[in-house]
């Protein structure tokens, strides 16, 4: 544990605790499948992304990627081949650091 403020963490840092939580944790132990490997890959985005993008192009990407999604899974060009469950766990896993960044981006943008 670090001593240093709660406000000196950086959405870097809290990304990168939850990855390496999600690998190498003894409570819920990595196994790899499709929801893990979706989280896991979303992390990594969102962890590369975070260190170089604004807040606002952040917000704006992954906000875009969040809609993408839920269309694609609206008009059901998912299956069970392509791995559903992980799109959904990428999908997921965006919003809730989304969430971290702006409540507000719990909500779907009103789509024009």
């Amino acid at each position: 544990m670090n001593s240093s403020a709660v406000g000196n963490l950086s959405l870097s840092t809290i990304i990168e605790r939850k990855l390496s939580f999600l690998l190498n944790n003894d409570i819920s132990p990595w196994e790899g499948g499709n929801s893990d490997l979706g989280e896991r890959d979303a992390l990594q985005s969102m962890l590369d992304d975070s260190k170089v993008l604004s807040e606002s192009d952040f917000e704006s990407k992954y906000n875009s990627e969040v809609m993408k999604h839920h269309k694609k899974m609206e008009e059901k060009e998912y299956s069970e081949e392509d791995g559903d469950d992980y799109y959904e766990a990428v999908n997921n896993t965006i919003v809730r650091i989304l969430a971290l960044i702006n409540p507000i981006n719990l909500y779907y943008p009103d789509e024009d």
